[in-house]
């Protein structure tokens, strides 16, 4: 049988983290029928994190002041953690591959030169991509800085992107930036292209998107997001459910009326749902 591992973030009535739940406390659903949780836990299971990195023509003045405290927005990580590092304009490029050295990645973020025009959707999907085959045994998070408009039609569109999030088992956050000046390259050779929605992809993977109203507001978001993932619940089950088809199954999670605090309005972010093995697929 196959493990299938939900990441869970649960905020109350005031969209603060409520991180004192237990196991009775969640219920978890496929397909509309209650799972048996099998394993529960909260920032046990080590982290495998993609930082991807807008560098189009717009992104100067961020990427320098990234570069700057990169490393201490990564250091609350623990000590097993990897961080990856991508870049993307017209394409995406991995530039440092899993690791658990913090410099290393504030190094190659200052070696970034920004310009040109902007295709996030392939740099998510390649992000995505990456972490599920380069660590497969680990919890998986994409942290995209970007101004969120897509400027360049690329090969993967919002489907793609999150079918392959969810089959990674990879939750998307934003930290979105305020948008700088046009590039003067940008529209010139490559076609506009803006019918991207990262909101939405955001949303199906169960992630956030955390606005930057300027740069001071970097070190704060990046800050928030790792908090984010170190009060995630990881909550696991062997799905009732044994067809391997390649079928979506929908996910849906509840906290228990008779948790801490009944009265508590609490809203959960979590994937909408996952891909079954396919014994078919080749």
């Amino acid at each position: 049988m196959d493990l299938v591992l939900v990441e869970a973030t649960v905020r109350d009535q005031h969209g603060g983290i409520v991180d004192d739940l237990t196991q009775q406390d969640f219920h978890i659903y496929e397909d509309g029928v209650e799972q048996k949780i099998s394993t529960f836990s909260r920032d046990e299971l080590p982290l495998a994190v993609a930082l991807v990195l807008d560098c189009s023509g717009s992104m100067d003045p961020i990427l320098r002041q990234l570069s700057h405290v990169a490393v201490e927005t990564l250091s609350p990580l623990k000590p097993n953690d990897e961080v990856a590092l991508f870049d993307f304009a017209a394409r995406a490029d991995l530039r440092v591959g899993l690791t658990r050295d913090r410099h290393r990645i504030a190094e190659r973020i200052a070696t970034i030169r920004a310009a040109g025009g902007t295709v996030i959707p392939d740099a998510l999907f390649e992000a995505a991509s990456y972490l599920g085959s380069a660590a497969p045994e680990r919890r998986h998070a994409i942290i995209l800085v970007s101004d969120n408009d897509n400027t360049l039609k690329g090969y993967a569109d919002e489907s793609d992107v999150i079918r392959e999030a969810l089959e990674a088992q990879a939750v998307i956050y934003s930290i979105r930036v305020q948008p700088g000046p046009p590039s003067h390259e940008m529209g010139v050779i490559l076609p506009i292209f803006r019918d991207v929605s990262v909101s939405r992809i955001i949303e199906e993977t169960g992630g956030e998107v955390i606005s930057a109203a300027n740069i001071e507001a970097i070190r704060p978001a990046m800050t928030a997001i790792i908090t984010r993932l170190k009060r995630r619940y990881s909550l696991g089950y062997y799905s009732t459910n044994h067809r391997h088809d390649g079928a979506f199954r929908e996910i849906a999670v509840h906290v228990a009326e008779d948790s801490p605090n009944p009265n508590r309005k609490y809203t959960i972010s979590v994937r909408r749902g996952y891909f079954a093995p396919n014994e078919n697929r080749e």
